[in-house]
């Protein structure tokens, strides 16, 4: 998967400036990569024990993680989405109920930028989309969840595509979410201590006219 290759290279720096849409789709972009990444290697490698490298260097199994690494990205992606749209409400104002339909339309522009992954059906990425649609549809219903709440329930998503047989992940559900809320809650706080809330709300208002 190049595309978390690629993202998560230089996850561990200091974030850089986020001030842009443009600037925005990169970091939610990169974290939800992160997401994926992090949560489906780590809790194979656990699972796996002492025997992980040897797993891991099958190329079977190599190819199975690779598709679950793809699938995990688009509820992770929902994830993130739903973080940045209750950082940018305050400073949206009373623009902010147009936030779903606007971060779900940068959410189609970074899925256009990916092909299909390989052994995965034409409408992928338009499944991937529905699910961004799904986490944002009930925001404006009330104040911002919190983001340790807001795996929910797309936690269950990424649990579903794992890369091994049901019957040894059936009680590690907790695992994932409780990996997935972690590096959430990190997001969060990296992407207040990297964006102008302001500019970075405007930029995403004026794009759409």
């Amino acid at each position: 998967m190049r595309l978390v290759d690629r993202l998560v290279g230089g996850i561990f720096a200091k974030p850089q400036p986020v001030t842009t849409r443009a600037g925005l789709a990169g970091f939610m972009d990169s974290r939800a990569a992160f997401l994926a990444q992090k949560c489906v290697v780590e809790f194979c490698r656990v699972r796996a024990g002492v025997y992980w490298q040897k797993l891991f260097s099958e190329k079977e199994f190599q190819e199975q993680l690779d598709l679950s690494r793809w699938r995990a990205y688009p509820p992770a992606f929902a994830m993130v989405a739903e973080m940045v749209e209750g950082a940018l409400r305050e400073a949206a104002g009373i623009r902010q109920r147009r936030l779903p339909e606007l971060l779900t339309g940068l959410a189609g522009e970074v899925f256009s930028r990916y092909p299909v992954p390989a052994g995965e059906e034409p409408e992928f990425w338009a499944l991937a989309l529905g699910l961004v649609e799904e986490q944002l549809a009930g925001t404006q219903a009330g104040p911002p969840r919190p983001v340790r709440e807001m795996p929910k329930p797309m936690a269950r998503a990424v649990f579903n595509v794992l890369p091994m047989h049901k019957d040894i992940v059936t009680n590690d559900y907790d695992y994932i979410f409780s990996n997935l809320r972690m590096n959430l809650l990190r997001a969060h706080e990296d992407f207040l201590q990297a964006a102008d809330l302001q500019a970075v709300a405007d930029s995403l208002f004026d794009a759409d006219g």
